[in-house]
């Protein structure tokens, strides 16, 4: 994960907003936040997936303050308090993509193996200009239980830098290394 988007992903904008605001009609929301996850297929279909009246989770907001410098959990206690007037809000918020100071994105890490004894960063992870730093642990335990969801992780690792596409490839070619060994 990652912010701000991509422009691929930025296009997908208005269609997203007119589909969070049937949700804010359909449950009559009056302040707040919510939360909404969506899938696109490759032919271009939008799905919904869930939502939940939260902030997101995956570390998403302290991705938001590394890429546009402000605090996004203040912006919540701000959306949800029912007082707040729409200009103090609109004066809040940094203006989506041309705000940030760069891409900021996290990758969750679980084992590749079944059986492990030591954390290793992969060179290829930490010399990478965009490293920022990691909130992995050395194992517990030998054996990896089974994964039971795709949220489900043993640690994020961050990063930083200027260009979306150099940070979605980062990203993806974190799935091909081996963290623990």
């Amino acid at each position: 994960m990652f912010v701000p988007a991509t422009k691929e992903l930025e296009s997908w904008r208005e269609a997203i907003t007119k589909q969070i605001e049937l949700l804010i009609k359909t449950f009559d929301i009056q302040f707040g936040q919510i939360h909404p996850e969506y899938f696109v297929t490759s032919d271009g279909t939008m799905y919904f997936g869930e939502v939940a009246y939260r902030p997101p989770g995956f570390k998403a907001f302290e991705l938001i303050e590394r890429a546009y410098g402000f605090n996004a959990y203040q912006a919540s206690f701000l959306v949800f308090d029912p007082k707040s007037t729409k200009a103090e809000v609109d004066a809040f918020f940094p203006r989506e993509v041309v705000d940030a100071k760069g891409y900021a994105g996290c990758f969750g890490v679980y084992p590749k193996r079944r059986v492990v004894s030591q954390l290793e960063m992969p060179k290829e992870c930490v010399e990478h200009p965009y490293f920022d730093f990691h909130e992995l642990q050395a194992p517990a335990e030998e054996t990896v239980p089974e994964r039971d969801a795709f949220g489900t992780h043993w640690g994020l690792v961050f990063f930083f830098g200027d260009d979306p596409i150099k940070m979605r490839d980062l990203l993806k070619a974190q799935e091909d290394l081996d963290f623990y060994v």
